[in-house]
């Protein structure tokens, strides 16, 4: 793609679409050091906070049309994206580790269906062992409402992977 086809496909853009656009291209940058970025810039990710130490913490995501599926309400995939993005930072938070965990197993229930708004991830971690990390989600909207729960089983990482040559 030309310099001139990318510029004639903006062209067409209200305000809104091309802040839309201006912030996917620095997370599409930012992803070259921090690879979810791209991802979290779409689902409008929040990093949370620690509840209650090593074993409850809280990530945000806002749900906006482009992650809607066509019965305009959050498509799955996003959803379970979205939990397993926050269980995977709160290895993080729980470990101080820079080199991470990844996902074994993910088993996420759909309770009912998100539209709008801002959702919340309520992370319990139910064993953490040396390797092996088990965690618990319940997904709310605003009405204090679950949308959604998940279990997870994630690995962590001995050493940080790179790119295989």
């Amino acid at each position: 793609m030309t310099d001139d086809a990318l510029f004639n496909e903006i062209q067409d853009l209200n305000p809104g679409e091309r802040e839309k656009i201006h912030k996917l291209i620095h997370a599409l940058k930012r992803s070259r050091v921090s690879p979810l970025a791209f991802i979290e810039e779409l689902m409008h990710f929040e990093r949370g906070e620690e509840i209650e130490r090593e074993r409850l913490y809280e990530h945000k995501m806002e749900v906006t049309d482009v992650l809607k599926n066509r019965f305009g309400m959050l498509h799955g995939g996003i959803t379970a994206t979205f939990i397993d993005t926050a269980m995977g930072e709160t290895v993080f938070q729980m470990t101080g580790s820079t080199n991470g965990a990844v996902t074994l197993d993910l088993k996420v229930n759909f309770i009912t269906p998100a539209y709008d708004g801002w959702l919340t991830a309520k992370t319990e971690v139910v064993k953490k062992g040396k390797t092996i990390i088990v965690m618990h989600t319940r997904v709310y909207d605003e009405k204090d409402d679950v949308i959604a729960t998940a279990t997870g089983t994630f690995y962590r990482l001995k050493h940080q992977p790179g790119p295989k040559a």
